[in-house]
Parts: structure tokens; sequence; C-alpha cells
């Protein structure tokens, strides 16, 4: 704790209403009970205030999201503490507008306290920037395996001939036809081939199998697609959103140091200090800052892990839909097509 800590009253802002508006409440308090609830409840305010101001003007100026200023009660730079002994801290305000201190101790201290500030940024810059790095190399552990050309054009081609078949939605089956070739008397029968096929009870099992896997594969195919194609979508999201947060971070904090710096070089290189405190807009951060990317990366690494832990399953599925759909409509027509030629002689 810093020696002759003052302490400070703090305006509040109630949902746009004052302090008098609350104990109000549109009416004057009708009993003691009621004023002292309320007087309860603002200072609990005040205290929560206070926390927050205490824990803030301990931070780096150059983290501090500037929109926090009312809640932490904070307006410039000088509000913050820097070390002056090793038991003893003040604020950049005491420091440059108090007399405790000679001019070149006072550009010593103030200086020194906003280079290292510069320095914390950069560690923690460097700290969030490799783990967006990470996460980023983190992707070629999770590569998922498009669905090829092929399951795209003989998934359909198969569930619409096991229909065509099973349902006999042709007029082929009752085709039948006697000719002759190299002198011997063959007869095609395509109906007495799917009456003798479908008499077997396994080939009928085996057609409606292949018809419900060949409804769930192509199920499968939209389901399988749409996983893929948001956590590829998500990916070069990720990548484009965070190597822009990275770049406006950068920028954003270089300029803010180097003004800093020059501001209050130029500030405390007289000894009359006439320059007003740099407002906390002009350190902290406005726009962006690392926990836009933290929640990124977190957002990110979750959506890996869902996608490293889902595609075993996803690999094992698409095998079993696909290869049980091949291997029922394969035996169905295949046996068919035995029987048809069979039939011919």
């Amino acid at each position: 704790m810093r020696n002759n800590h003052e302490i400070k009253t703090y305006e509040i802002d109630l949902g746009g209403k004052n302090v008098s508006e609350v104990l109000e409440n549109n009416q004057a308090p009708t009993d003691d009970n009621d004023l002292e609830e309320k007087s309860k409840t603002i200072r609990q305010i005040n205290e929560d205030i206070y926390r927050e101001h205490e824990k803030a003007i301990r931070s780096n100026p150059f983290i501090f999201k500037a929109a926090d200023k009312i809640k932490c009660n904070i307006n410039s730079i000088e509000d913050f503490v820097v070390k002056v002994k090793r038991k003893q801290d003040k604020t950049i305000k005491e420091i440059i507008r108090g007399q405790e201190f000679k001019p070149k101790k006072k550009k010593k201290l103030v200086l020194s306290a906003i280079k290292e500030w510069i320095r914390d940024f950069k560690n923690n810059k460097s700290d969030i920037i490799r783990q967006v790095s990470h996460a980023r190399k983190e992707t070629k552990q999770v590569e998922v395996k498009k669905i090829g050309v092929q399951p795209l054009i003989f998934i359909p081609i198969n569930f619409a001939i096991i229909i065509i078949i099973y349902f006999r939605l042709t007029k082929l089956w009752d085709f039948s036809k006697t000719f002759e070739f190299i002198g011997r008397s063959l007869n095609i029968n395509f109906a007495n081939s799917w009456d003798s096929v479908f008499s077997q009870v396994w080939v009928n099992v085996l057609a409606v199998s292949g018809i419900y896997l060949s409804v769930a594969s192509l199920a499968f195919i939209g389901l399988y697609k749409s996983i893929c194609s948001d956590f590829f979508g998500f990916t070069r999201k990720h990548n484009r959103i965070s190597e822009k947060l990275e770049v406006k971070v950068n920028n954003d904090f270089n300029s803010k140091s180097k003004k800093t710096l020059k501001y209050y070089k130029k500030m405390l290189s007289s000894n009359t200090i006439k320059m007003d405190a740099l407002p906390i807009e002009q350190t902290g951060i406005t726009d962006v800052d690392f926990s836009d990317i933290e929640a990124l990366s977190e957002s990110y690494t979750h959506k890996m892990d869902k996608m490293r832990n889902r595609k075993g399953s996803l690999y094992v599925l698409r095998f079993v839909l696909f290869k049980g759909t091949y291997a029922c409509i394969s035996a169905v027509t295949g046996y068919l097509l035995f029987e048809i030629v069979r039939g011919l002689f």
C-alpha cells in the first residue's frame, strides 16, 4: 500500500440515475428500514468501485480497457501506481504533480515505469500470439478427409438400382425371349430369374438392408459435408481474424506507446509541469484487446478438440455405411445376374 493513501469518493451511475433518484425511487422513503436498505446498496456499490479501482491502478495502462474507465474510476495514465521504494507505491500523478521528488528523480521514475509497462505488454503480446500460432499448428493434426467424388456418384446410382430391382419398377421383368446361339436354343426370362432370387429370405434381407443403408449413406453425406464445411469455414475465419487482430493490436500499441513516452519525456524535460495528464484513451485499449484474441483461440481450440474426438466415429460410420451399401447391393444384383445367365441354359 502506498503512504498517505487518500480516501476517494466515486460518481455512481445506476442505469442513468443518480444517487438521489435511487434513494427517492420517485418517492421519499416511507420508513427507516427502506432508507437503511438503500444505504447498504450504495455502500456496496462504492466498495465494488473501490476494489475495481485498486485492482486497475496496479495493472498495465497499455492493457487496460479504456471502456472500463468509469467503472474503475480511472481517467488517465497518471492514476496508475508505480513502485518508488521497496515498500512504497505512488501514482504517476503524485510523483509528477507533487513536491516530494526532484525533477531528475521524477523523470527517472516515470519513464522507467512507462518502459517497464511497454516491456510487460510485449511479453503478454508474445504469449497470446504464441497461443494463436499454436492453435494454427494444431489444425494440421485435425485434418479431415473430404468425401470424394466416387460415393457422391455411386451411392445414388446404387440406391436407384436396388429400388428398381426390389420393387420391379420396370416392364423388363415381364420380358421373355427365346433365341438360338451357335445352334443352341436359349431363353431369357427375367420374371423367372427375379422370382427365383427373391424367393430366398436372405436376398430380401440384403435388398431391404441395402435400401436403408443407401438412404442412411445419402443422409450421412449431407451431414458429413455440413460438419466439414463448418470446421473448414471456422478455420479460415479464425486464421483471417486472428491475423487482423494481431496487426491491429500491434499497430495500436506501437502508436500509443511511442506517443506516451514522447509526451512524458517532453513534460518532464521542464522544471515546471504545465501539460495535462494523458487521457486513458491515449494509452489504454480502445477497439481490440488480448481478451478478443484469447476468446477466439479458445473457441477455435474447443472446435478442434470436438472435431478430433468426433473424427474417428465419423470415419467408422462412413466406412460401415458406404461399404455396407456396396456389399448389399452388389450381392443382390450379382445373384440376380447369375440367375439370369443360368436361366439361359
